[in-house]
């Protein structure tokens, strides 16, 4: 005899519908007004199918932001400058689309639950992944971590400082000489 599956038949497109929708979600509203309900609502999916998935808003958004982040984490190994390159670029087209407000949340409330979440799951591996690409392009050295931590740095205060204005080409040739990756 058959299994038969009882229930309606699996969707396999909900975690990335719920996904995409945590981020954007994320970016509209901010973590504190994201509600597990909304996401359900905004990606077309029952409120139980996110929680057989995901315990919680903590969690989801853990998942969410580590998916954004591993489908960007393959480098080009036939051009690794190319890679760093892209890896910037991606960086900064992210300041306005929410990452300058998670950085501003891990500086003004260095202990709260997104600050902790976005550490964990955004900051931390957009920092490892760019000093990897940048050890690709540069090679090995005790100074590479500090070096791509610098590149963020500098990208993040002057995307503050110059706001909208700031020319996204010169500020990735600027990050890239900061970090020691020009030629």
């Amino acid at each position: 005899m058959e299994n038969a599956h009882r229930g309606r038949p699996r969707r396999s497109d909900i975690n990335r519908l719920a996904l995409e929708h945590v981020l954007a979600l994320l970016e509209e509203r901010g973590y504190d007004g994201l509600r597990m309900k909304d996401v359900a609502e905004s990606a077309g999916i029952g409120l139980g199918a996110l929680y057989r998935r995901w315990a919680g808003k903590e969690e989801l958004v853990m998942a969410a932001l580590r998916a954004d982040m591993s489908q960007h984490a393959e480098q080009d190994a036939a051009d690794p400058l190319a890679g760093l390159t892209a890896s910037v670029e991606r960086i900064i087209a992210a300041v306005p689309r929410g990452l300058g407000r998670l950085v501003a949340a891990c500086l003004s409330e260095p202990d709260s639950e997104l600050a902790r979440v976005a550490r964990q799951a955004k900051l931390t591996p957009m920092a490892n992944g760019l000093a990897a690409r940048l050890e690709n392009v540069c090679g090995p050295g005790p100074d590479v971590r500090r070096r791509a931590e610098s590149g963020l740095s500098y990208l993040l205060w002057k995307s503050a400082l110059d706001g909208q204005t700031t020319n996204a080409d010169t500020l990735c040739s600027e990050v890239l000489a900061i970090m020691g990756a020009t030629a």
